[in-house]
């Protein structure tokens, strides 16, 4: 069914091989007509997971055709979590067994670069609107009988901050940006409703990070469904998904047992390894729930006998500290480059590698 997804570099790279070289026939296929599927309540799991048979594609393999456009963004999105959660999101519908994977095909350039302006369009009291739209990111899947286009993943990424009509910036309240999120995907349907009428679409509402914030990543907080022959969306589902820093004054306020574990950690390892700079951590938590934990420790210096006796310890001292159920991602690097990895899966044996060069 589903493995769990070693996030490091790594592994990413072996995901994104699979996905472009999975092969598929090339004897001649008959184009009978498959019925669409009726799109179930998606989900997103409690860790960032993948199937082990993962989505094939179509040869020559076609690139996103908003590709770039982030790039021209104040805003910081981690890509690769919105990537993944968004085919995370579709294999509830579309599983790997029946449909190929290909980057997004029917949105265009333009027309996100319209559904940003219609957004800002007006002013607040002389000043510039300021609009929830930050970027919308489409994933398809083809039948694999017919190759044709059967199912639409859209991932639309908002910002909470608005100007008001005194000029003055504000945050909405995750509600707010939920209603407004709503708001906007039934607009964005109607238009992508026109080229694609009979094909289910599924909505994924994605939260960017704070200008502020480089280590925390977004967050995912809303999902819709629209069937196919229809332009509502429907099913909408609120997610409660958070991330935390490690250690921060936020995770110590709101999740103080796990602050304290963490914390514990860092005193053992500076102790026995003083020549650590320290360790910092990402935390991932599920309907208030630490489900996921990443954690850095930077080396001054890579010596591989004390680069291989560091993660041996800081292994069995997350075994002895970390709840059993929370997956752990260990990256042990210099400022320059990885020296080990450890991973600790809810269920399954823990894999460590150490770098050789």
């Amino acid at each position: 069914m589903k493995a769990k997804f070693l996030t490091g570099c790594r592994l990413v790279t072996a995901l994104l091989l699979v996905i472009v070289t999975s092969g598929c026939s090339l004897l001649p296929i008959g184009k009978e007509k498959t019925p669409a599927p009726e799109p179930t309540t998606p989900s997103l799991s409690e860790v960032v997971e993948v199937s082990e048979d993962y989505y094939g594609s179509v040869t020559p393999y076609k690139t996103n055709q908003t590709r770039g456009m982030l790039s021209s963004t104040k805003y910081r999105i981690d890509f690769s979590h919105l990537e993944l959660g968004l085919m995370e999101f579709a294999r509830d519908t579309f599983s790997t067994s029946d449909y190929f994977f290909q980057e997004g095909q029917q949105v265009t350039r333009e027309q996100v670069t319209e559904w940003i302006a219609q957004e800002k369009s007006g002013t607040a009291n002389g000043q510039k609107k300021t609009g929830i739209l930050v970027h919308v990111l489409e994933h398809d899947y083809l039948s694999k009988k017919t190759k044709q286009l059967s199912g639409m993943v859209l991932g639309l990424s908002l910002s909470p901050n608005y100007v008001d009509a005194t000029g003055q910036e504000k945050v909405y309240t995750p509600q707010e940006l939920q209603a407004k999120g709503q708001q906007l995907a039934a607009k964005i349907v109607q238009s992508v409703r026109v080229n694609t009428p009979q094909v289910p679409i599924l909505i994924m509402m994605y939260q960017v990070p704070e200008a502020n914030s480089s280590l925390v990543p977004g967050h995912f907080i809303m999902s819709g469904t629209v069937s196919a022959g229809e332009a509502v969306v429907s099913k909408w589902q609120p997610i409660e998904e958070e991330y935390f820093l490690f250690p921060s004054k936020d995770v110590e306020r709101k999740y103080a047992q796990q602050s304290l574990q963490f914390d514990k950690l860092m005193r053992q390892t500076k102790e026995y390894f003083p020549e650590y700079i320290g360790l910092t951590g990402v935390g991932r938590f599920m309907d208030g729930r630490l489900t996921e934990l990443t954690i850095t420790a930077t080396a001054e210096y890579d010596s591989r006998s004390e680069v291989l006796q560091f993660t041996q310890f800081a292994a069995g001292s997350i075994n002895q500290l970390i709840d059993k159920s929370v997956h752990v991602n260990l990256y042990v690097q210099t400022m320059s480059k990885p020296l080990s990895i450890y991973i600790r899966p809810t269920s399954g044996e823990p894999y460590m590698h150490l770098y050789r060069s």
